[in-house]
């Protein structure tokens, strides 16, 4: 799978059934992904939609009561919304 299928299979999970449609989105994403990954407590990345609705880069995190300091509100002039995914535990 390329990288582009990788991240619209992972903007698909937090779109909420909407697939966002910025094609600029798309790219500060690809650009973005893997050093916005290496920050700590971060557990995915993707595109979603923020409060209004506008596509924006959906920061999945274990605890969002411990938001890093070095996480931007925007990126590109993309907004950044942090979500809460829990740890993630195996299952038996």
């Amino acid at each position: 799978m390329t990288r582009r299928g990788i991240l619209d299979t992972i903007s698909g999970w937090f779109g909420g059934g909407s697939k966002p449609d910025s094609p600029h989105a798309t790219d500060v994403l690809t650009r973005h992904a893997e050093k916005l990954m290496r920050l700590r407590g971060v557990l995915s990345v993707g595109l979603g939609r923020d409060e209004n609705g506008d596509t924006a880069i959906v920061v999945g995190l274990e605890n969002p009561l411990a938001i890093p300091e070095n996480i931007p509100r925007e990126v590109e002039g993309v907004p950044v919304v942090i979500q809460d995914v829990g740890r993630p535990e195996a299952q038996d």
